[in-house]
């Protein structure tokens, strides 16, 4: 079992016990709640990224970095010896990498702030509204709830670790090392189902990029 196990694991507790406190009318609220705020942010995450982008200079901020991590990489594979040009072959093919990645980043961080925000508005509806009802139900509404509490956790985790198989699996990932994690397969095949889910309402959404760059090729993903 390596860290990244122990981390999911105690992430999947916390989110057991907080369903076990909140109840199961409640669980059932929040887990449908998160699944509307997937599908609008799957449908409006370009829409909210185009407003957020220009304000916060994501794209300035994040493409040096993404630039600096590919030439790594590159170097790491290139051929001893390699005349100048080869190397002006790679350039331009270096270039399009981090255009496509940085995108993809891009695209990560609008659904995700999308997805908190919406889902922190409907958390306060479910506060304000349908907590104070579900706690009078009893150790039964909150022996549900804890259920729907580990259930939702794993949607969550299933979705942020699917999103970042590709930066997890290139490069140094440091303490977050999947190689040797039981748990990482796992969620990678609910990460998976939950695309087959999401593709009913975009069937492109959040296609692997690496795959259809040839300089990356052989580099494990």
């Amino acid at each position: 079992m390596s860290v990244f196990d122990v981390v999911v694991l105690i992430l999947l507790g916390l989110g057991a016990i907080t369903g076990f406190q909140k109840g199961l009318i409640t669980g059932i609220a929040r887990l449908a709640g998160k699944i509307a705020a997937i599908v609008v942010a799957v449908l409006f995450h370009q829409q909210f990224l185009s407003f957020i982008e220009p304000v916060f200079n994501l794209r300035t901020l994040i493409e040096p970095r993404i630039a600096g991590l590919l030439a790594k990489v590159v170097e790491g594979k290139a051929i001893p010896g390699a005349t100048g040009q080869e190397e002006a072959f790679v350039q331009p093919m270096l270039t399009e990498a981090t255009m496509v990645i940085t995108d993809y980043a891009l695209k990560i961080i609008g659904l995700l702030l999308l997805f908190i925000v919406l889902s922190v508005i409907i958390n306060i509806f479910i506060t304000v509204v349908i907590t104070p009802l579900a706690k009078s139900l009893g150790l039964v509404n909150r022996g549900g709830g804890l259920a729907f509490g580990a259930l939702s956790t794993i949607i969550v985790l299933c979705l942020i670790v699917g999103m970042a198989s590709p930066f997890l699996s290139t490069g140094n990932p440091g303490i977050i090392n999947t190689n040797s994690s039981l748990l990482y397969p796992w969620l990678l095949e609910g990460y998976q189902l939950l695309l087959s889910f999401i593709a009913v309402f975009d069937s492109e959404f959040l296609t692997n990029p690496f795959e259809a760059l040839p300089i990356l090729k052989g580099t494990p993903i």
